[in-house]
This record gives structure tokens, C-alpha cells and sequence, in this order.
């Protein structure tokens, strides 16, 4: 055979590495997620609330993605859908009330102004009197050597704790112990009858008092058991509310610190407790109705006789916050980015699977989980069933808000640290030309306030794919961006399709977990946790 022409062996070797380049993630279309997403950030949909109209259109229109992605059907009764029972708690402003009796004085504390308090999922109506004893962050942490409950007793009490954790504390440990449900286990096993919380400083500039009562009106949910009772609802604390700082001042008068004094000590890492004088009295009316919602699941078996035995689960959470108070006019709580773009994305990764007919050789679920916003529901739920059928599942990869405003030079991978998904995702980050980035932002404790957390708290290893910080245009301000969605219009009407959204970044974003999901479906061994790694002890999961 003649040698072929000198000019044309450039173009063959560029042809050669664009073939061994193939795969799924050439199959990504920007269009196609910009498509789900104006359909399921639409106003028709209304904020696809949980167990809402809205909610059940945005459900039948992933169901029918994926049955066109030619996923298998991984709900109830041959179908796509995962029904979570549900119990919804609905606070009666009216039934609320907060008294102090000290001495001789009496102090009534105002709803809204002063208080706010949580809905009860055991009783349409209660009443706690008690005394308080504080209890610093409720933390006991002993591994650290920080113990707030050392020098007191909460027994028959209502405690007094402070939201989060002390900054001293490395990421990791700080996500752990700011988790709400360690803290009311800890609260519980002490004995303890109810609790106030106040938000520490860093809680406070993250979601200040005046957001968390424009948003009281979100009704609150528990899912329920085969036996209809609801998980994670903690009855033994027969009331929890949450306190500002002006009311707090007034519980910590003639202790012997004043409030300003202990939030200090605390935020310092100084462990503390002591009583706090005076009977507290809080009442609660909540109404209580039984409802249910739907995940949405589907499945793509694996090719292995042996591996498809084992799941990688992709996930993104389908709900928002529904119609509510108004702003500016705007009563539809859209979620564009939260999580409609995640939403986009994950059924994006599905269609190019089907497109390129990949092969993995573990099985992938895709799953659109319900009620994120009320406390990671949906995801725990479905963790839990699969826990139950005995379901290995391996891996999560979850999209939740990636925050594709602009495009940029980085993504950060919330999880790498923690198990070799990181490598995985340093190697796909760098394929698809992009760099992988820390995260910016760790006293956000953001690792456990996402769905993969159900499967952290399962022993899973799991990522969180997101955008970067440095921009493509060196004119784009992407920490004002990211600064003014977080502070106006997260969980506002404002989070509709007038804001920003790089649809060629949440593209690349698609191709890069892509790559991590083959990856982790190809290998010959499963992800594992970095050895020593903190979450993986402490969920005991070293295997």
C-alpha cells in the first residue's frame, strides 16, 4: 500500500482522537435542558410544591423523559413512580405562644416578632411548661474533646442551644455536628422535653430573622412508616421553637451570662451550659393532614452478569416551594435554579445514554426526588427503600442547584475529598477542559443540606457537581451573581426564568458527570471512602 499524503495526516490523527474522545457526553445538547427547564420553571407548574398539582405535572413529564430515554420503570407497580406517604404540619399562628414567668414578672413573647415555632407531628394542639437549662450548641462531640452537655443536666427540660457548630471546628466535623437531627438525638437521650433554638451569627447572614418569617408560611413534612408513623419527628421534644436574638436577651437576663456573652464564648468553641431562670411555657396548634407525593425513578440495567447487581444512583430533586406570599406581585415560587436546572441536567445524562446505546456495566437509577425543601424527604425515603430491598447501591451523584450563571474556567466538586469520587471527578473535570476548584464556602455546611446526604448517612459516597468561580469574561462578576441569587431571589419568586442561566456551562456540567457516572459504572471496584475519613466513621461504613 502507498503512503498516504503527508497533508492529510494531521486531519487523520485529529479524526482518530476525536472518535477515541467519543462517548455520551457527545451527545449533550444544551437546547435539550434549556427545554426541561422553561417547561418545569413555567408558571403553569406553580413551584411543583410537594404533594401539589403543580408537582404531579412536573412528575408525569420526568416519567415520560425517561420512558423516552429508555429507562426502565424503578417505581410502584411497574411504573415510574415511588409514592412517599406523607405527614403535612401546618403551624396555626393564632394557637402559638411563648411566656416566661421569672420571679414576680411575666414576659409574653410576640409570634414573628420574637418567635417562631415549629410544627408538631404528633398532636393537633400542645402545651409545654418547663423550665430551660442552656446547653450551648448541644453538641457533645467527644472525639474533639467538646462536650456542652458536661456540667449540666437537660433532663425534664426545655434546652436552649444555638444553631450550627463552633468554627473551630474542621469542615467536615463542623457539617456533622450543625446537623439538626444529630442535635435532637443528643437533646433526646439526655432527656430533655423540649427545645429553643437561636441562630448563631453565621446562621443569621445566611438566612437573616426577617426571611425566616416572609417564609413560615411553607407548610412542614414528615414521611410516614408502614405503620403511618412519621420518621425523624421526635416526640419526646413535645415542643421546638426557634428564638431571635432580641428574645434570647430577655431568657439569658439574670443567668450568669448574659446572652451576648454565651453566643461569644460559643461561637468560639468555649463548651458551656447552665440554667437559665425562670418557667417557660409554649403552646402550639398545627394542622394535620395525611397526603403523599411521588419520586420518580428509572433505570438503566447494567451489562455485567455480575455488577448489575450494584447501582449508582443520579439524583435531582423535583420540588420547590409552590404559590405563596407574594413579592412584588409574584406569587409563583418558580425554582428555576432551585432545582429546575438540576432537574435539566440529570434527564439530559439519561437521553445521552440512550443515544450513544452506551453499555455500563453497573446499573444506573436516575431518580427526580420529591420534598427536598422539607428536609431531604424524598431522597431519605428512597435511600431507605433500597436499603430494605437489599439494593446495593454504590455511588450517588446528585445535581442540585448548580448555579450555571455564566460560563467559567472551574467546577467544584462538593465530596471529593471524601472518597475516590474525587479522583474520578478531578479526571472528568480535566477532559472535558475545566478545572476543579475547593469549595469556596465550607462554614455553609453545604455537604449535608442536599440530598446526598441520605445516602452519606447510608455509608455511600457521594458528589455534588457544580459551577466554578472564575469566569470565562474577566467582566462577569460571578461572586456578586452567586451573592445576589443567595441574599434576593433563592427560595423567591425571583428564581424564575428572568435570571441568568448558561445553558453551554450546565451542557459541560452534564458531560463532566457523565464521564464521573461512567466512570464509576466501568470500574472493576466501587467507590470507597478516603480511609480515616471522618463521615465514613462516623457512619460506620469502613468496609
Amino acid at each position: 500500500m502507498r503512503g498516504l499524503p503527508v497533508f492529510l495526516l494531521p486531519l487523520i490523527a485529529t479524526g482518530a482522537l476525536q472518535a477515541a474522545e467519543r462517548g455520551p457526553w457527545t451527545e449533550v445538547q444544551p437546547d435539550a435542558i434549556r427545554s426541561h427547564v422553561e417547561f418545569l420553571a413555567a408558571d403553569l407548574l406553580e413551584g411543583r410544591a410537594t404533594a401539589s398539582r403543580g408537582h404531579d405535572i412536573a412528575a408525569a413529564y420526568v416519567a415520560s423523559q425517561f420512558r423516552q430515554a429508555g429507562l426502565q420503570p424503578g417505581g410502584d407497580d411497574k411504573s415510574y413512580l415511588q409514592r412517599v406517604p406523607l405527614l403535612e404540619a401546618t403551624p396555626v399562628l393564632p394557637g402559638s405562644s411563648a411566656e416566661l414567668v421569672r420571679d414576680d414578672d411575666t414576659y409574653t413573647f410576640e409570634y414573628g416578632t420574637h418567635y417562631l415555632p415549629n410544627a408538631d407531628f404528633s398532636s393537633a394542639s400542645s402545651t409545654l411548661s418547663a423550665p430551660m437549662m442552656f446547653a450551648g450548641f448541644g453538641i457533645d462531640a467527644p472525639e474533639l474533646g467538646y462536650n456542652d452537655f458536661e456540667n449540666i443536666d437537660v433532663k425534664g427540660r426545655i434546652a436552649v442551644i444555638f444553631s450550627g457548630a463552633p468554627a473551630k471546628f474542621s469542615n467536615e466535623k463542623r457539617a456533622y455536628y450543625s446537623w439538626e437531627e444529630r442535635k435532637l438525638s443528643t437533646l433526646v437521650e439526655r432527656g430533655a422535653v423540649g427545645v429553643i433554638t437561636i441562630d448563631s451569627n453565621a446562621d443569621i447572614k445566611r438566612t437573616p430573622w426577617e426571611r425566616r418569617v416572609a417564609m413560615s408560611w411553607i407548610p412542614q413534612m414528615r414521611w410516614l412508616d408502614e405503620s403511618g408513623q412519621p420518621q425523624n419527628a421526635f416526640p419526646a421534644l413535645k415542643l421546638r421553637f426557634r428564638f431571635n436574638h432580641d428574645a434570647a436577651t430577655q431568657l439569658f437576663e439574670k443567668a450568669q451570662s448574659n446572652f451576648h456573652a454565651a453566643l461569644a464564648a460559643s461561637e468560639e468553641g468555649m463548651p458551656q451550659g447552665f440554667e437559665l431562670p425562670g418557667m417557660m411555657t409554649l403552646s402550639a396548634t398545627t394542622g394535620l393532614r395525611k397526603t403523599e407525593s411521588a419520586n420518580v425513578v428509572g433505570l438503566l440495567p447494567g451489562a455485567d452478569p455480575q455488577l448489575k447487581n450494584e447501582y449508582l444512583v443520579i439524583s435531582a430533586h423535583l420540588d420547590h416551594l409552590g404559590r405563596g406570599t407574594a413579592v412584588n406581585g409574584d406569587a409563583v415560587y418558580n425554582g428555576a435554579h432551585d432545582n429546575a436546572v438540576g432537574v435539566g441536567v440529570m434527564l439530559e445524562i439519561a437521553r445521552a445514554f440512550h443515544a450513544s446505546n452506551a453499555k455500563p456495566r453497573r446499573s444506573i437509577i436516575f431518580v427526580a426526588v420529591t420534598a427536598e425543601e422539607k428536609g431531604l424527604l424524598g431522597s431519605d425515603f428512597f435511600a431507605r427503600q433500597a436499603e430494605q430491598q437489599e439494593k446495593k447501591v454504590v455511588a450517588n451523584l446528585n445535581v442540585d442547584m448548580p448555579l450555571t450563571f455564566a460560563p467559567v474556567f472551574d467546577f467544584v466538586a462538593l465530596g471529593a475529598p471524601h472518597s475516590t469520587l474525587g479522583a474520578a471527578a478531578r479526571q472528568a473535570v480535566a477532559a472535558q477542559g475545566y478545572r476543579l476548584s475547593a469549595d469556596a464556602a465550607p462554614e455553609q455546611v453545604k455537604f449535608i443540606r442536599s440530598d446526598q446526604f441520605s445516602f452519606i448517612r447510608r455509608g455511600i459516597p457521594a458528589l455534588v457537581l457544580s459551577a466554578g468561580y472564575q469566569p470565562r469574561n474577566p467582566s462577569v462578576d460571578l461572586d456578586e451573581l452567586r451573592r445576589q441569587f443567595l441574599s434576593t431571589h433563592y427560595h423567591q419568586p425571583s428564581d424564575d426564568l428572568m435570571l441568568p442561566i448558561d445553558y453551554p456551562t450546565a451542557a459541560d456540567l452534564a458531560r463532566v458527570d457523565l464521564r464521573i457516572a461512567l466512570t464509576v459504572a466501568n470500574a472493576p471496584a466501587a467507590p470507597r471512602w478516603v480511609n480515616g475519613d471522618f463521615f465514613a466513621e462516623k457512619f460506620h461504613t469502613v468496609k
